[in-house]
């Protein structure tokens, strides 16, 4: 295929948009063909490790998450990260959340805690320790850990996230008596009964407020 310059651009931004009108008609399958053609463009004019290769990548990944083939999905997020990384040495987070959460799926728990463990670096690197949205990867790690039979290394992360919530959140707030319920699960799941009961009291009296 030869490289068209603007022409291809404009060629791109075409079947883009084609793409962006099937999605939202529910038409991924000619959506996933708009953008095969824009990654054979792409791939031809720039290389198959270009960053805007890595974005159309990304892209099929969500088209085949809308179809249930999140097996494929996750090659498509795969290779879409490792161009990213390699051009940037990180990638996007909105990348890293589906795949880890394919990894789940899949009951690739080792994978999956990989995976969190490196959105709540990339978090806390850009928006600080206290950014709310951690607080629900935190809980996706711990899930993680869980999975495993994993539940003391779940404490601390369930803990975290407790306290994120507490910071950023209304003291009554439904997310916060969620992190207590998932506290409570895990103490209990390790016969800690004291640390049940304090974090039941605490639920307690949220509760009766």
């Amino acid at each position: 295929r030869i490289c068209l310059g603007q022409e291809s651009d404009e060629v791109v931004n075409t079947l883009n948009n084609i793409a962006h009108v099937m999605i939202n008609a529910g038409r991924e399958q000619d959506a996933l063909e708009a953008y095969h053609e824009v990654l054979k463009i792409r791939q031809s004019c720039h290389g198959k490790s270009h960053l805007s290769v890595a974005s159309t990548l990304s892209n099929m990944g969500d088209v085949y998450i809308k179809l249930g083939k999140i097996d494929i999905a996750t090659t498509y997020f795969e290779q879409c990260i490792r161009i990213q990384k390699m051009h940037q040495g990180s990638c996007d987070e909105r990348v890293l959340e589906n795949l880890g959460s394919i990894y789940g799926k899949l009951g690739e728990w080792n994978k999956a805690e990989t995976t969190f463990k490196e959105i709540i670096h990339l978090k806390r690197m850009s928006q600080g320790d206290d950014c709310s949205e951690n607080a629900k990867i935190l809980d996706l790690l711990a899930v993680s850990f869980i999975e495993q039979d994993r539940y003391s290394d779940a404490i601390e992360h369930l803990q975290e996230a407790l306290r994120i919530r507490k910071v950023n959140l209304n003291e009554e707030d439904d997310e916060i008596l969620a992190s207590l319920n998932k506290l409570a699960f895990v103490y209990k799941s390790l016969q800690m009964t004291e640390k049940m009961l304090e974090v039941k009291a605490e639920f307690d009296e949220i509760q009766r407020r």
